[in-house]
């Protein structure tokens, strides 16, 4: 052995701990970010896929059922067109067309033979030689993930026979995961794509969400419901957006006949930014152009290669291009630095959430203060109107105490109207009293009619006699007419001749007159008497009206008094759900509000852990046990420097 040369196992020593320093090159840097993601809320955390160094990369590729999702997955792992129709038949699992067919979270690779291949959790992978019985062994995991009966510890690997691929595609080595569609209508199917999301979503290096380009509803708020996917925006360097069947509508397919040139991929890029934004609003930092790839793929653009050959000519360049941007975005998206660059998103994704919290948090308070103040104001009105008729019921109450029998009696012995009209003496005959008779009764009848109490001379009662009401006041006033007058008019009855021949003293007309002023005096009192029994007899019909009224009124009261002691329970409960609810708001604030002050330690957690990192790779060439491993170490430590500008660079650190 030559001076100088190092004994083959020496060498083998000293590649492996080279090895070793290569591996560890970011292990500062990765310990800062540690730090960093530990420091931030959850929901920040989650939406960042704080992922460590060693963690294996996949992508997840997610949408609705039925927008290509699996064919996409197909197109990027160099699936033949020609050998498509036979690769989506036996994934499909024996599904109809229209149903979907992914039944759990798949992993697609490439078989090493001409053999279909299945792995479900840790059992050993399952080899088919026919498309049939893999067809079968699919649509059985279907059923038992429709009964609950699949407990996916990991993703189903489907192996693809290898005479399926273009032997001219190279194999990307990132793995890329289908998560069954979202809003099945399979109950069980739902409960399961939740599950695999909760599962998947969070640690995936990057997002592809998937929809048909005709229908971008699957990008607004509710269009897609997995935790971690529905506010999408928050985190855009974690997602890329793809569109399928992007060249169908005839309205595209003019624009592409209209328009040449270099710029026409970023033309229909721009063009699908702006028709996301007629009904999806984004922020800049989401519409970058190269996050959304309008595609076109599968047996529909196999169709339309025959169809309208132009057309397919034009467009099929474009759709290599961007596939494979999209597999450079893959590939790039899963490297260690990448992970790093996530925490540069931290204040884009704070603002975000924090902006979109707020504007639920704010309608929900809103809410909350709208029924709370209805409620105040029902039980407010409840309140005031148990007041205002409490204070009837008093003043009623008060009134009916002074509303006594002997009080009554007095108001109608002291204050009471009986007028009559004089009749007038009667002409110096028979027929004369006759008439002046029927004068008095018809007078004093209308005094029956007209008599009442004097309201005006009354105090205390006065309000209460205005309100009594008497029904037919001269009923009974002719009987007592007739009685008084019926013994003159026979008198009168038995004369001959109609006329008084002396109307002096000790005359038959003076003794008549006499008579007749007697009867009219008679029944004045008579009538009098009537009229008041009367009106005190319906003073005390409405004394008893007016006690049903009072408690009818307490019954009201009453009513309205239980409305509004109802009313105050629920009115705290509101008040403390408010209270609460201000106080999660506010703690929200301040969580975002560390958040965003933490976002921007992310340089100065680099550097103290970067020279943390000098300084025990300083003491551990101080004490390597030999030479050649402590200038190994210093070889590493020196490179350090390189692999932090690396990282500080790819971090784009003016923008922490």
């Amino acid at each position: 052995m030559s001076r100088g040369s190092l004994a083959p196992a020496q060498a083998s020593g000293v590649r492996a701990a080279w090895a070793q320093h290569d591996q560890e090159r970011l292990d500062w840097a990765f310990r800062a970010y540690t730090r960093f993601a530990e420091s931030l809320s959850p929901e920040i955390r989650d939406r960042l896929a704080s992922k460590d160094q060693q963690a294996e990369a996949y992508v997840v590729v997610f949408g609705k059922t039925q927008v290509g999702k699996t064919t996409l997955l197909m197109e990027l792992m160099g699936v033949l067109a020609t050998q498509m129709p036979r690769v989506a038949r036996v994934l499909r699992g024996g599904r109809a067309a229209g149903q979907s067919a992914t039944a759990t979270t798949m992993e697609y690779r490439r078989s090493p033979d001409q053999r279909w291949g299945l792995k479900v959790n840790e059992t050993a992978i399952a080899w088919y030689g026919d498309d049939l019985a893999m067809e079968a062994e699919l649509g059985r995991l279907r059923t038992a993930m429709e009964m609950r009966q699949l407990v996916a510890h990991g993703p189903c690997v489907v192996f693809v026979p290898l005479e399926c691929f273009d032997a001219d595609v190279a194999q990307s080595g990132v793995r890329m995961l289908d998560l069954p569609g979202d809003k099945p209508a399979n109950a069980a199917e739902q409960e399961h794509v939740h599950a695999m999301a909760r599962k998947y979503v969070p640690l995936a290096d990057l997002i592809l969400l998937v929809g048909r380009g005709d229908d971008l509803s699957f990008l607004q708020g509710g269009g897609l419901t997995l935790p971690g996917i529905e506010d999408w925006q928050s985190a855009p360097r974690r997602f890329r957006i793809v569109t399928t069947y992007s060249f169908t509508a005839q309205s595209v397919r003019d624009m592409v006949r209209e328009h040449a040139g270099e710029a026409e991929v970023p033309l229909y890029r721009r063009r699908l930014v702006e028709q996301i934004e007629r009904s999806i609003p984004l922020s800049e930092d989401v519409k970058r152009a190269a996050n959304f790839f309008p595609l076109e793929f599968g047996q529909s653009w196999l169709d339309a290669r025959e169809a309208e050959p132009l057309l397919y000519a034009r467009v099929q360049p474009m759709m290599l291009t961007l596939k494979q941007q999209l597999l450079s975005d893959i590939q790039a998206s899963t490297t260690p630095l990448a992970r790093l660059r996530v925490a540069v998103d931290a204040h884009m994704v704070i603002a975000r959430v924090k902006k979109k919290r707020q504007e639920v948090l704010g309608a929900e308070s809103e809410a909350l203060q709208t029924v709370l103040g209805r409620a105040q104001h029902e039980q407010g009105q409840a309140q005031l109107a148990a007041e205002n008729i409490g204070k009837q019921c008093a003043s009623l109450a008060q009134a009916q105490e002074a509303l006594t029998d002997e009080a009554l009696s007095k108001d109608i012995a002291r204050h009471f109207v009986f007028a009559t009209t004089a009749p007038g003496d009667p002409y110096e005959s028979v027929d004369g009293f006759k008439a002046v008779i029927r004068r008095a009764k018809s007078s004093m009848k209308q005094a029956m009619l007209a008599c009442h109490p004097d309201t005006a001379r009354m105090s205390g009662t006065q309000p209460f006699w205005r309100r009594v009401e008497l029904k037919d006041g001269a009923s009974g006033s002719d009987d007592i007419l007739d009685d008084a007058f019926s013994s003159f008019l026979s008198t009168l009855n038995a004369y001959w001749v109609d006329k008084y021949w002396s109307t002096g003293e000790g005359s038959d007309y003076a003794r008549d007159l006499r008579t007749f002023k007697r009867c009219i005096d008679e029944v004045q009192t008579k009538l009098k008497a009537l009229a008041r029994k009367r009106w005190l007899a319906a003073a005390h019909a409405w004394r008893e009206r007016l006690l049903e009224e009072l408690e009818e009124q307490r019954y009201k009261r009453d009513d309205f008094q239980q409305l509004a002691d109802g009313g105050i329970a629920p009115i705290k409960l509101l008040e403390e759900k408010l209270a609460q609810h201000t106080q999660a708001r506010e703690l929200f604030e301040q969580r975002m509000e560390n958040d965003l002050m933490e976002s921007r330690r992310f340089a100065s957690l680099l550097d103290a852990e970067y020279v943390a990192e000098l300084e025990q790779r300083r003491q551990a060439i101080c004490t390597a046990g030999n030479r050649v491993t402590g200038f190994l170490g210093l070889l590493a430590a020196v490179r350090l420097v390189d692999v932090r500008k690396q990282v500080l660079l790819h971090i784009e650190p003016s923008a922490i």
